[in-house]
């Protein structure tokens, strides 16, 4: 009796630890369901008690804690999207994957000053700078997240949208990758959440703009301003403003230019806003720029 005893007992602990293994097992969820070329995406583990690590599509993903476990954002690319994107964590069993829709986004013709629509040489160049002082600062955003909620779309009508093509004057083709809001000139400009300001800039083509740098791998941009109401290094609470609404830049009117990057690329920020993002309250900063 005594042997047939032992083995029961070794069963039923081999079966505890069985189920001990596949209750470790972390669970991932993607949101949305599907996506398009340049959504974000977010990625929500939970069942595990330690940070996890992953990929999205061969890229690390930056994980940080949440209400419910543990998040982290990527972009599709805008260009050369693949079919699916596979999601793989640490532990899974299986990777996650995410559908990717195919879109045709629409053009249309816009009418600005020549030396806007066709840079010189030197201007060219400055806009390269431009360009990479803006990438530079959103790569700021690394580390933990700033804020404490979802990012708020600004009040007003859209009037462009993420990944539009413009044709100008000499039929020279740009894609936006951004999202435009009207406002009439003066307008405050505020920050979409809390985060602290990496750059504060005044370029060729978006004018008068600032980056703000939130945390958890998001960076949120502000173009075309007639005026900046932040300097670098300013942490900011969300609405807090950072500037007026302008029309400096190639622009054909005062609007408020609003653009998301996340790891992977910039994003639709209408899209971007409506993922339930839930981190932990962030580590007390130094001084607080008040709304």
């Amino acid at each position: 009796m005594k042997p047939r005893l032992s083995i029961s007992i070794g069963a039923i602990a081999m079966l505890g630890l069985a189920t001990s293994i596949a209750a470790a097992e972390p669970t991932v969820r993607l949101s949305p369901k599907t996506a398009r070329p340049g959504d974000a995406v977010l990625v929500t583990v939970t069942r595990t008690k330690t940070t996890p690590e992953g990929k999205a599509a061969g890229n690390p993903l930056q994980f940080f804690r949440s209400k419910s476990g543990y998040q982290a954002v990527f972009a599709v690319p805008l260009v050369d999207a693949p079919d699916t994107v596979d999601v793989e964590v640490t532990g899974a069993k299986q990777p996650a994957s995410i559908k990717v829709l195919a879109i045709t986004f629409p053009d249309s013709k816009l009418v600005v000053d020549d030396e806007l629509a066709n840079p010189p040489p030197a201007e060219r160049d400055r806009i390269d700078a431009d360009n990479k002082a803006i990438i530079t600062a959103t790569r700021k955003a690394d580390g933990e997240p700033q804020f404490t909620r979802g990012f708020q779309r600004p009040a007003g009508k859209i009037t462009s949208g993420f990944g539009d093509w413009r044709t100008f004057n000499d039929g020279h083709k740009s894609q936006h990758l951004g999202l435009d809001v009207a406002a009439r000139e003066g307008t405050p400009a505020k920050a979409i959440n809390a985060g602290t300001v990496a750059l504060v800039h005044d370029g060729f083509l978006a004018g008068k703009l600032v980056v703000i740098a939130h945390g958890g791998g998001v960076a949120s941009a502000y173009y075309h301003l007639s005026e900046i109401t932040v300097a670098e290094g300013d942490v900011v609470k969300a609405g807090a403003q950072v500037g007026l609404v302008g029309k400096t830049g190639r622009a054909t009117g005062p609007h408020l230019h609003v653009t998301v990057r996340v790891p992977g690329g910039f994003v639709d920020p209408a899209r971007f806003f409506k993922l339930a993002l839930t981190p932990t309250p962030p580590k007390k900063l130094a001084a607080t720029k008040a709304p």
